[in-house]
């Protein structure tokens, strides 16, 4: 075969490929989950896909690349939101921003910004935990209000994570460590109910501290597995 014959044959490849994939997109809804960690909510939310068969094409999810705080988390979101929609076909339905309160300066920007791109119609959520996403995690075990700050040498995230290690099967917890979908999975509903319940007296104390979004972002997911993902 001649080098014109290969790269005809090649390029006819990648055209295939690509109107696969423009077919698979335009079928359902897809989301787009952007983490602040490089880790720990990455891979709890891969895990969550593969568990439920929810294919990269139908749910992307990626770590923030350009810098661990929220205003590049958002950044990095549309980013990939603008990458995706070049291909053509049907772009997101969902962009989700899984954030970190922290003592992140840019945290209010973020919120702002993913406020402006909703006024361009571009469908951008905040799921934002306060102080910290291991916060969504301790719900699975324990309802509490308990206001977070730092203590000593703790940060405000390493003191939920150390009421977190007081949870039984968790001792040892540490971010970043695989298996954590698995291991919380049972407790599931559990999460939501007492996530639902912060959210609601936050609104009313006007105290965020603590509470979580995730939830949303869960019920988002869960909603789709019921419909394009794993058959239960």
């Amino acid at each position: 075969m001649g080098k014109d014959d290969l790269f005809r044959k090649r390029k006819g490849q990648k055209a295939d490929q690509l109107e696969r994939l423009q077919r698979e997109r335009a079928i359902g809804l897809r989301f787009l989950i952007v983490c602040e960690g490089k880790k720990t909510e990455p891979q709890y939310f891969m895990e969550f896909c593969q568990f439920h068969q929810l294919r990269t094409s139908r749910v992307r999810v990626a770590p923030g690349d350009t810098g661990s705080s929220p205003g590049s988390v958002v950044a990095c979101a549309e980013e990939l939101f603008d990458e995706d929609n070049k291909l053509g076909a049907d772009c997101y339905d969902r962009i989700f921003c899984v954030i970190d309160r922290d003592k992140h300066a840019t945290y209010d920007e973020a919120l702002k910004r993913i406020q402006e791109l909703n006024g361009e119609n571009k469908p951008f959520v905040a799921i934002p935990s306060i102080p910290c996403f291991e916060y969504w995690l301790l719900l699975h075990f324990t309802y509490t209000r308990g206001f977070f700050q730092a203590t000593g040498k703790k940060s405000i995230c390493d003191c939920v994570v150390s009421e977190l290690r007081k949870q039984q099967g968790f001792s040892g917890y540490d971010k970043g460590q695989n298996g954590i979908y698995s291991l919380l999975r049972d407790k599931m509903s559990t999460a939501i109910k007492h996530a639902k319940r912060a959210e609601k007296d936050a609104k009313q104390t006007g105290e965020d501290n603590p509470s979580t979004d995730v939830h949303h972002l869960v019920a988002e997911l869960q909603d789709l597995a019921a419909s394009h993902g794993r058959k239960r």
